[in-house]
């Protein structure tokens, strides 16, 4: 089981917490869907009691298809790849720098993190003292929950990024702004920013948090309040989602801290 304590100190310097009962519903949830700890734990640092479902039908846990390590000397001066890890060793600490991290064994993206990042389940979560940044390849399974507080199921959505932008904006419980065009990392998209306010009653939902958008693998919940950057890209006819997650913080703290989805660029890497 996890050390709570040094997380309950980090939780801290983040939000003004109810940290108990945030550990609480973790573990709730935990043991109702078979969450892996090493998942739970990572994802406490920030925003405290996010959730990770990773569990397929079989009860067992399902990891994303990652590539194999890419070695430094297949990258572009200046760029790092992720250090290797052991399997109990998730998550990893990260030095400031550029670094590379694969999307599959075709597509990766590199992007700037600040000192004291940790990555998560092989870059799919990149966690600093202010956010977490997930990004992801969003496919055919990739969809929006029924109900984000009490039916959590994720949906389809639909292959196009216009079909995941239709179903975020008119999904229930989240103030979502205007679609807007945008460019980021050398592909074209759309962007968005959701927000549960603090006044959201989250004791209703299914374990006290509210789902976000995601594949039904990789699928996130949170308390309220939540404020998220979200961009909807096409990379070369593949659509992926990058998510800038913040719990417990205002829109002008998550303004205020690192521009780290601004450094993304991706790139084909078979």
């Amino acid at each position: 089981m996890a050390d709570w304590e040094p997380l309950r100190d980090l939780a801290q310097r983040v939000v003004p917490p109810d940290f108990d009962s945030l550990v609480s519903t973790a573990r709730r949830r935990q043991r109702r869907t078979g969450i892996a700890v090493g998942a739970v734990t990572a994802l406490l640092l920030v925003g405290g009691g996010i959730v990770v479902s990773t569990v397929d039908d079989h009860g067992g846990a399902i990891q994303p298809a990652k590539a194999p390590p890419t070695s430094p000397s297949d990258l572009p001066a200046g760029v790092l790849p992720l250090p290797p890890h052991g399997p109990d060793e998730n998550p990893v600490s990260l030095a400031a720098g550029r670094y590379r991290i694969p999307l599959d064994d075709s597509l990766a993206f590199d992007v700037d993190l600040p000192t004291d990042t940790s990555a998560h389940d092989d870059g799919l979560f990149l966690a600093t003292d202010s956010f977490i940044l997930k990004t992801e390849l969003a496919g055919d399974q990739y969809g929006v929950p029924r109900d984000p507080c009490t039916d959590q199921t994720i949906v389809p959505t639909g292959p196009t990024v216009d079909d995941l932008v239709q179903a975020l904006t008119t999904l229930p419980a989240y103030q979502v702004s205007p679609p807007q065009p945008v460019d980021l990392g050398g592909a074209h998209g759309t962007y968005l920013e959701a927000r549960i306010p603090a006044g959201y009653d989250d004791t209703k939902c299914d374990g006290s948090a509210i789902q976000l958008p995601g594949n039904p693998d990789t699928a996130v919940s949170g308390p309220a309040p939540y404020t998220g950057h979200w961009w909807i890209l096409d990379v070369d006819g593949r659509r992926v989602v990058v998510q800038q997650n913040c719990w417990g913080c205002s829109k002008d703290a998550l303004d205020r801290g690192p521009q780290t989805p601004a450094s993304i660029t991706f790139t084909r890497t078979g």
